[in-house]
């Protein structure tokens, strides 16, 4: 017994085939291997958030709101500008469709149709807080009197108009004055931010599934 030889276990000697065998592995350098990405990663779509693109548009659109408030106001010295005011607001689907259209073909007809309902109602809640605010600067510190002599002016065309209910209703926005119960120019801007932003909400869905309506043309 003490003349044979000892042999080494064959634990040891499979661990230490193991540590080799691993010491190897991760001696090998690590490549970044981009074939085995998915291909939507490297070819899909890549849509732009409707957030971002209201709010990109919301800029343009207040500049445009803007314009149709100050023609509004100042078409009482110029009648012509009422026309101006009253074409600009018709106008206003028209630039909602083209936004949204524009965004659809930049995305190569992928945008889906709530993402382009989202962006027109982000168009319209910046545009109409833009505008408001100007708005509000306007009717509190340029002109503070333009409510009161809008009510006025209404009061003299219904007590001269000769219909029967006439006097009756101008005697009624006299005592509106009169108890100054006449809203702030806050309130009335607040009021409208929010009827802009539900009828906008409106007006881009309809805008969104006509932008969508006519299928987009890919260059090969």
């Amino acid at each position: 017994m003490s003349s044979a030889k000892w042999r080494k276990p064959a634990f040891f000697s499979s661990s230490t085939r193991y540590s080799k065998r691993k010491s190897s592995d991760t001696s090998a350098p690590i490549t970044n291997d981009s074939s085995h990405h998915s291909p939507m990663t490297q070819t899909g779509p890549h849509t732009h958030s409707p957030y971002r693109r209201g709010a990109d548009d919301g800029f343009v659109f207040g500049a445009y709101l803007t314009a149709s408030f100050l023609t509004m106001v100042w078409s009482s010295a110029v009648p012509l500008l009422g026309l101006v005011s009253m074409l600009l607001l018709a106008g206003v689907p028209v630039f909602i469709y083209m936004r949204l259209r524009r965004s659809f073909v930049a995305d190569c007809g992928h945008t889906l149709l709530s993402s382009l309902w989202m962006q027109g109602i982000a168009t319209f809640a910046c545009g109409s807080l833009i505008a408001g605010a100007v708005a509000t600067a306007y009717l509190k510190w340029i002109e503070p009197d333009f409510i009161i002599g809008r009510l006025r002016e209404a009061i003299d065309f219904y007590s001269g108009s000769g219909w029967e209910r006439g006097q009756e209703v101008a005697d009624t926005l006299q005592r509106m004055i009169d108890m100054h119960l006449v809203p702030s120019a806050v309130a009335i801007v607040v009021e409208l931010i929010w009827l802009a932003i539900f009828s906008g909400s409106l007006v881009s869905l309809l805008m969104a599934l006509l932008a969508r309506s006519r299928p987009v043309r890919t260059k090969l």
